[in-house]
């Protein structure tokens, strides 16, 4: 978690220093493509970015083969029928939840990882303010990082229809994401509770797991 944490600081790096030479990329920078187009800058900040970034690359895929012990666990198959959900972030999915049936609703799931609105209350007024941010800091990290995924790869899942309804304008990406991250969640209950895998309304799209 926390190679990719720094992966995503060195991504963002680059893509500041991109908008600094006023450059654009139609695509995904960090593809194959996308750092061939990078390096073909020739820019010395963008190329050490680069190579700190290719090497905890390595060091993540040495990981990915040591967790591959653990791929036949039957709710880390399921987890991973979720398009943005790969081998590791269902496990780390699984290792935040633990049994899913200590759970007694979706609800309680969302509480848990702290996603839900506080409530604040006078007299008769009820007013709902940012997420609690209470409960699993993993969690909420862990579904961020799989929601962005599977808003790219599933755009015509129930999840990402939702996100375009509601994310309309600049000042409401956030609160979008925050509900879309809910609604996988109880994806992610449902799927653990009846132990079911996932089913896309949408079966001809490309796939790509984190």
């Amino acid at each position: 978690m926390q190679i990719k944490r720094t992966m995503t600081t060195y991504k963002n790096r680059i893509k500041i220093e991109m908008k600094r030479l006023h450059l654009d990329y139609n695509g995904d920078p960090f593809t194959i493509n996308g750092k061939a187009f990078l390096r073909s800058l020739k820019s010395e900040r963008i190329d050490s970015y680069l190579r700190v970034l290719n090497a905890m690359e390595d060091e993540i895929r040495n990981i990915d083969r040591d967790l591959m012990k653990y791929q036949d666990i039957e709710e880390i198959k399921l987890l991973q029928t979720i398009p943005g959900i790969g081998l590791f972030s269902a496990l780390m999915i699984y290792s935040e939840i633990g049994d899913i049936r200590r759970f007694t609703s979706s609800s309680k799931l969302l509480s848990y990882a702290g996603t839900i609105p506080s409530v604040r209350q006078s007299s008769d007024i009820i007013k709902y303010g940012r997420i609690t941010r209470q409960g699993s800091k993993n969690l909420r990290w862990i579904i961020t990082e799989c929601l962005h995924i599977h808003l790219r790869f599933d755009p015509s899942s129930s999840v990402s229809i939702f996100y375009r309804r509601i994310s309309r304008g600049k000042k409401r990406k956030g609160k979008a994401l925050i509900a879309a991250s809910n609604k996988l969640l109880k994806i992610i209950y449902w799927v653990l509770k009846e132990r079911r895998p996932y089913i896309s309304s949408s079966t001809d799209q490309p796939r790509s797991s984190y």
